[in-house]
């Protein structure tokens, strides 16, 4: 009996069963272009898409490229004056942060300071940054392992990618970007 048990648990979690899913259905899916990162710079690229104020999910896939591995890319939502940002770094570290002025990188007001993750891939490895927003709630997964969960101060709802040199140039792949939500905005 035991056993029988035991195999069930085994194909229900293999069948993706308890796996997360975003909230809504997929509205867009979009290729996107590598980012080259100067040495010691922030850039944020705005991709143009709107989040929408009901239920959302966004997930983005990158990857470094080449050159400096002390680097942190991601995903921001916002706008010029205010940004929620999640990044990630091949070096096996992540962080989140909500930002007041994009230009002034002192105005990082920490939700989650930069530290190692166990979930992260390192090197040239991809990693998926999931982002779920229901009004000022957030939650975010890292390779689909729940990370994060808590408030924000939801500004404004652009979608934008991230990179971050700490050291030379770097080149990030930003892979694909997805949108999800409840509605068909």
């Amino acid at each position: 009996m035991l056993l029988a048990i035991t195999l069930l648990a085994m194909v229900l979690v293999a069948s993706g069963l308890f796996d997360p899913a975003p909230l809504g259905s997929q509205l867009w899916a979009r290729e996107l272009p590598q980012m080259s990162v100067p040495g010691n710079t922030r850039e944020i690229q705005w991709i143009g898409e709107e989040v929408p104020q009901s239920p959302a999910t966004i997930r983005l896939t990158a990857a470094r490229q080449s050159g400096e591995q002390d680097i942190g890319y991601g995903l921001v939502v916002g706008d010029e004056t205010a940004s929620l940002a999640i990044a990630v770094s091949p070096l096996g570290y992540l962080a989140i942060w909500e930002t007041a002025n994009q230009d002034v990188s002192t105005d990082d007001s920490y939700l989650l300071e930069w530290q190692t993750w166990p979930h992260v891939h390192t090197g040239s490895a991809g990693n998926e940054i999931w982002l779920d927003i229901d009004g000022n709630r957030a939650a975010v997964r890292i390779n689909r392992e729940w990370l994060w969960e808590g408030e924000i101060r939801r500004n404004a709802s652009q979608i934008g990618l991230l990179g971050e040199s700490f050291g030379d140039t770097t080149v990030v792949d930003f892979e694909t970007v997805e949108l999800f939500s409840g509605t068909s905005e």
